[in-house]
């Protein structure tokens, strides 16, 4: 059962059910589709001008070869998810933008992060363009992953930084460690 009190709780949605948990549990990680290859394909554009000399070392991200981690998530972030399916919610300075059980996916795919931060899985942001990610290189300890923090324009475990040892004192520390 969730236990923590956030200072704010500016959106909180219905608890996943167990079916919607279940899902999620079966398929967030799971090899991607032809569909969804072919989708992050198609995002792939030269980012520079014909004139630039760059523009013929341009190479576009190949997903085929990309995969999800395969650990499971802490138990700590499973209650969350039956305390509210993503959501808004403070304390101290840390502001979270929780993925639902239907964005998590999406979202990891939409920035890339197999390309960038394999073995990471962001589950919320703080509405600057930071995203929280559980560090799944390694295996769990005490049922918890390491919480890393980057930002979106620049993933990569060089620019990166640990926040928590775990989903629980990430969630419960009063004060912002960026």
């Amino acid at each position: 059962m969730w236990s923590i009190h956030f200072e704010h709780q500016f959106i909180k949605y219905p608890e996943a059910t167990g079916e919607q948990i279940a899902n999620f549990l079966n398929t967030w990680n799971i090899k991607l589709s032809e569909q969804e290859i072919h989708e992050i394909q198609q995002r792939q554009v030269n980012p520079f001008p014909k004139s630039s000399p760059f523009y013929d070392q341009y190479q576009p991200l190949d997903p085929v070869s990309w995969h999800l981690p395969q650990g499971q998530f802490p138990d700590s972030y499973i209650e969350l998810l039956k305390y509210s399916n993503g959501g808004e919610f403070q304390n101290g300075e840390r502001c979270f933008q929780f993925f639902n059980t239907e964005d998590l996916r999406e979202m990891n795919l939409a920035y890339e992060l197999p390309e960038y931060m394999p073995g990471a899985v962001s589950f919320a942001m703080d509405g600057c363009g930071n995203h929280y990610m559980f560090d799944m290189r390694e295996e769990k300890r005490n049922n918890e992953y390491p919480i890393l923090f980057a930002h979106s324009g620049s993933l990569g475990y060089d620019e990166c930084e640990q926040v928590a040892h775990s989903f629980m004192e990430l969630c419960t520390e009063k004060w912002a460690l960026y």
